[in-house]
């Protein structure tokens, strides 16, 4: 899942359940004008094409693929060290 920050006029926006994939995060909305807002969430990339047809202006933050690396370089730092690394 990628991290996105979509803007659009309020209409347009997806509601938190409304598109199947997307988990956007309503305590993120910030108001950009008098009818634009844009909200974080996270989604695939396939929803892309999708959310801009709404209407709405997408920007990846962070591709699957990141998102990934990220998630798996942050459980290797706050893992308990193996027993072969403590010597035992």
């Amino acid at each position: 899942m990628a991290l996105l920050r979509i803007s659009a006029p309020a209409g347009s926006l997806p509601g938190p359940e409304e598109i199947e994939g997307l988990d956007i995060r309503v305590s993120t909305v910030e108001r950009l004008a008098a009818d634009r807002y844009q909200i974080s969430g996270h989604g695939p990339e396939s929803l892309i094409p999708e959310l801009e047809a709404r209407g709405c202006e997408v920007e990846v933050l962070m591709s699957t693929d990141e998102v990934e690396q990220f998630l798996s370089e942050v459980a290797a730092a706050v893992s308990p060290p193996d027993d072969e690394e403590l010597g035992t």
